[in-house]
């Protein structure tokens, strides 16, 4: 199926989404973190939707909880699949590489198509982690500004300054919890669906580059930092993005098709959680 095709509006009058299933379990989202690579989170929407799955909560990390924030916040897949055209990755990260940018430049991607709103307006209860560089801890946003709140989290240190709210200095939850399935059964989840982006990662590299060194290094430490977060889930959808970057657009609209073709493939393990 070509991405076009998962997307397009139908013509006819037919529902884009099916009822929503009854359930007696609390049933989470929880959205791992693979920078450009969290495409693939909106086609896994698309598949929920279409099957009428409405999560009770959802926790994201880094590009999770941006695509979870929209999630919470009621745009339709759809409407999330049209906008991502219309972002550019060079008005998040301006700056030359080993520049590092402005994080609030990430939260924009969401105001600027959902306005200032706060994570306790939202249509859905929604968590996203950062990690306090000052601490060492991990910081569970629940409420507040949803612009600081994912910025924070997105944070990939060295790529961008960290962000200061208060006493802490937040950077990329992935650092410490790039799977928060932890996050979701802490806040009563019964069980968990995870996303998982970047199913590949903990590869290192042979490169000396200073950029490869740094993927080499995140990509070990994010492998280390979802073994939890992948124990504690009920069903894992792994997306294949292994030949994308985490830090490019290219090919976004093929990894959201991927997300919803790899979904579709759970769909009836995942309706058995809610029963």
């Amino acid at each position: 199926m070509r991405f076009p095709d998962i997307f397009r509006r139908k013509k006819k009058k037919a529902v884009d989404s099916a009822p929503a299933l009854t359930k007696k379990n609390k049933v989470a989202l929880c959205l791992g973190g693979g920078g450009a690579r969290g495409f693939a989170h909106i086609g896994a929407l698309k598949a929920f939707e279409e099957n009428g799955i409405e999560f009770d909560l959802c926790a994201g990390t880094s590009a999770g909880s941006l695509v979870g924030a929209f999630y919470c916040a009621g745009i339709s897949p759809n409407q999330l699949a049209a906008y991502s055209h219309e972002i550019n990755l060079k008005d998040v990260k301006p700056n030359s590489m080993f520049i590092p940018s402005d994080p609030l430049n990430i939260g924009e991607i969401f105001t600027r198509r959902m306005g200032n709103m706060y994570i306790e307006d939202m249509l859905r209860p929604f968590y996203c982690v950062s990690v306090d560089l000052v601490s060492g801890k991990q910081i569970i946003f629940d409420k507040g500004p949803v612009k600081e709140a994912v910025s924070a989290s997105c944070c990939v240190p060295l790529i961008f300054k960290p962000l200061v709210i208060g006493d802490m200095h937040l950077i990329d939850g992935g650092v410490l919890n790039n799977i928060p399935a932890s996050v979701c059964r802490m806040f009563g989840a019964d069980k968990v669906v995870t996303v998982d982006v970047n199913p590949t990662r903990g590869g290192g590299t042979n490169e000396l580059g200073t950029i490869d060194v740094l993927k080499g290094m995140f990509s070990i430490m994010s492998a280390h930092t979802s073994v939890d977060g992948l124990r504690l889930s009920d069903v894992v959808i792994s997306v294949d993005t292994a030949e994308y970057s985490s830090a490019k657009k290219d090919g976004y609209e093929e990894m959201m098709r991927r997300g919803y073709e790899t979904t579709m493939q759970k769909i009836e393990e995942i309706k058995a959680l809610f029963i």
